[in-house]
């Protein structure tokens, strides 16, 4: 196993290579001078001036000595400076991915939680009233786009009712540390973490149920029934560690949005996170941020896909790794 992971890892290293050669070249295609939006508002700017910057910060450089330029300080842990924001982008990517991380492992825990739960609920009773409700309430959550259920949310809990705030992470006209800024905090969250938890439930309940019916077919179940083993010990102890097989495959899938963060959720709330902060990279040509967030999603990725990997022998001892 452990070669196995150590082999995997270094397979990592072109791919993560490639991925960012790709984005690197598909950002500089974008439409937009990003010297022009750093130099926007300097009155008496001669074009000698803007020439001589252009050259000073590398743009007129082929694409290949900029991708260079750029691998190399992200090597040296050092991704370099914001355009837009006009601070080190290491400065700026840690407070994001803290709110990010806050936010999104909130509705992980929450969404995936729930989500098994109902899976398990609509497995074991299959065509009855319960089942077929969730099921009519899933396709009818599937079909609803994150960022309507979010402003359908604002306008009942906010706008209507009053309970919530819209938009942003805290009051800043509170003491931090103190219960109030406390309880405000949570209450900021709470939308988006609602938002996003359905989004889980949504993907997960209906891959739980079908894989736990199709275990709860096997024989090995019945011969379990038939030693006098409890419907709930059968589920519990031998159905339930199986079923989860397919699920990890989701799981394993969605994990990388803890990291990466949800643009089109934190894009409504205005939660300054990791999926907030590529949008306004992208729209801003800030490519230096753009690219470190990019990079660090696909590095999440990859990470969660061997943790799948690893997941998967444990939950199933038929799987071996060879080296």
């Amino acid at each position: 196993m452990l070669l196995y992971v150590i082999r995997r890892l270094l397979q990592t290293v072109p791919l993560l290579l490639v991925i960012s050669a790709l984005i690197f070249s598909l950002l500089q295609l974008m439409p937009g001078d990003p010297l022009y939006r750093m130099l926007e508002g300097i009155p008496n700017l001669r074009p000698q001036d803007y020439d001589r910057l252009r050259k000073l910060y590398g743009f007129d450089d082929p694409i290949v000595v900029q991708y260079g330029k750029w691998l190399w300080q992200l090597l040296q842990l050092n991704p370099g400076y914001s355009r837009e924001y006009g601070q080190p982008v290491i400065d700026i990517i840690l407070p994001a991915l803290k709110n990010t991380l806050i936010l999104t492992i909130s509705a992980v825990i929450i969404g995936k939680l729930i989500a098994i739960a109902l899976g398990i609920f609509s497995a074991v009773r299959q065509y009855s009233f319960g089942d077929y409700f969730l099921t009519a309430t899933t396709f009818v959550a599937y079909s609803v786009p994150a960022f309507w259920l979010g402003l359908m949310l604002i306008v009942v809990f906010s706008v209507k009712l009053g309970w919530l705030p819209t938009s942003g992470i805290v009051n800043s006209e509170l003491t931090p540390g103190t219960w109030e800024a406390t309880w405000d905090w949570i209450k900021h969250l709470i939308l988006p973490v609602a938002v996003l938890a359905i989004s889980e439930i949504i993907q997960v309940q209906r891959f739980m149920r079908s894989s736990l019916l199709e275990v709860l077919r096997q024989d090995y179940l019945t011969t379990a029934r038939a030693k006098g083993l409890s419907e709930s010990a059968v589920i519990g102890r031998h159905a339930l560690k199986n079923g989860l097989i397919p699920v990890v495959t989701i799981i394993a899938v969605t994990m990388p949005r803890v990291v990466g963060g949800s643009t089109v959720v934190e894009t409504v709330f205005a939660y300054p996170g990791m999926g907030r902060l590529l949008y306004t990279s992208i729209m801003g040509n800030d490519y230096v941020v753009a690219m470190t967030v990019v990079m660090i999603i696909a590095a999440t990725v990859v990470f969660f896909n061997l943790l799948a990997d690893v997941i998967y022998g444990w939950l199933d001892p038929r799987i071996r790794y060879h080296s």
